[in-house]
């Protein structure tokens, strides 16, 4: 009985590996691996010995999967309601500020260089780097090709395969490019990268080498993440010196209601919002495309104008409170600074 129970505890663990490995051995992953040879000359043994040293995360589910009885609003969370997330208080902390603070010391120079290069202002990028990795020091432990081959051609393959299969190409030819070890990089649950949590596509479009020193470093060049977050800011339409948001000093509930459910791309000039009876002690110029951003506080909801700059900020997360933690915290973050240099 004792010879059949280890026989059986063998088999048991042949074939739990069978299962690891059958994970990709497919006629699927065999054309991948052809097509980054044929397509972009990557060598095919490594690609081979990459997937067969993959080790399935199986928890990688879990992190996808949103709490269905859980509430996400901005700042609005009775004490009561034990399953609300007040995003706000996620992000917008005193440790984010303080520890912003010290990142714009560290790195004035390369600050003001992308300021005056790109035109994006100090306390937006450092506070992407805090939101993105708490300033680095949170970049991720998933091992990023395990991460992308699972979620592209293993068995947590889903709706955004398609998606997930682009970024393991466009990972595998940034690793070729800046000479990485696939082996060595680890990342978010869903690939994204270094400090500022680039997907792979964005790092090959958007980060560059801003300390000249030959290569594009995400996770150790504070001078390329700098530089990287400016551009594609940049490169989505940010523009210099104008808002991101503005008040909204006038209007009826049920206007400000009805345009705040609309799209966050701003797509009506503030003339029209005028003839709707909103308005703006800001100087606003009626020819400007604004949307209508509503946001939950403690003392009831608030709407603003948001201008382009809120919407760029969009396109680094689409997401309406991802932008107002990034805004809120750069505000806070420079009303700190300023108050520190008048001591």
């Amino acid at each position: 009985m004792k010879k059949i129970a280890q026989f059986s505890m063998i088999f048991i663990v042949i074939f739990t590996q069978n299962i690891s490995n059958a994970d990709y051995s497919s006629g699927e992953v065999k054309n991948f691996i052809n097509f980054m040879s044929s397509e972009h000359n990557y060598d095919k043994d490594l690609l081979k010995k990459l997937f067969d040293e993959i080790k399935t995360e199986k928890k990688l589910k879990k992190y996808f999967k949103k709490a269905p009885e859980r509430t996400l609003t901005w700042n609005g969370c009775n004490k009561e309601d034990k399953s609300c997330v007040n995003y706000k208080k996620l992000f917008v902390t005193k440790n984010n500020v303080t520890r912003g603070l010290e990142f714009w010391k560290n790195n004035l120079l390369s600050l003001k260089k992308a300021e005056k290069q790109f035109g994006v202002p100090p306390e937006i990028i450092v506070s992407i780097v805090g939101i993105e990795s708490k300033y680095g020091s949170r970049t991720g432990s998933f091992k990023t090709f395990d991460t992308l081959a699972s979620l592209s051609l293993g068995p947590n393959k889903g709706r955004r395969a398609k998606f997930y299969r682009s970024e393991l190409i466009n990972f595998l030819l940034l690793c070729k490019e800046n000479s990485l070890n696939p082996r060595d990089i680890k990342g978010s649950y869903a690939g994204a990268l270094g400090k500022p949590q680039f997907i792979s596509s964005s790092y090959r479009n958007y980060a560059i080498d801003f300390n000249n020193d030959g290569k594009v470093d995400l996770w150790n060049s504070n001078e390329d993440v700098i530089g990287s977050v400016a551009n594609y800011f940049r490169k989505h339409g940010w523009k210099h010196n104008y808002p991101v948001i503005s008040d909204i000093n006038d209007g009826s509930r049920s206007v400000l209601e009805s345009e705040s459910k609309k799209s966050y791309k701003p797509k009506t000039k503030y003339i029209t919002y005028l003839s709707r009876g909103l308005s703006s002690n800001n100087n606003l110029d009626n020819q400007e495309l604004l949307s209508v951003i509503g946001r939950e506080e403690p003392n009831g909801k608030i709407f603003n104008f948001a201008h382009k700059n809120f919407y760029v900020i969009t396109r680094y997360n689409r997401s309406r409170l991802y932008a107002l933690a990034v805004y809120f915290l750069s505000e806070d973050i420079r009303a700190a600074k300023s108050k520190m240099e008048r001591l």
